[in-house]
């Protein structure tokens, strides 16, 4: 077994990356994306990302 990434929490028992007995993913990197036609994502419901919080200086420019 790969050695667990600390700084990549996870709960999805299914993925076979994750080591469901410590939360963590073994992959050295993942990717975030949005599932949504517009760049300009506002909401956390919009990502898949349950860290995402909105850039509000990036909205201003």
């Amino acid at each position: 077994m790969k050695k667990k990434n600390p700084s990549i929490r996870c709960d999805v028992e299914s993925c076979k990356h994750n080591d469901y007995s410590c939360g963590y993913c073994d992959l050295d990197e993942i990717q975030v994306s949005c599932n949504c036609k517009n760049d300009e994502v506002e909401d956390q419901e919009e990502t898949i990302c349950a860290s995402f919080e909105c850039n509000d200086a990036k909205k201003e420019s």
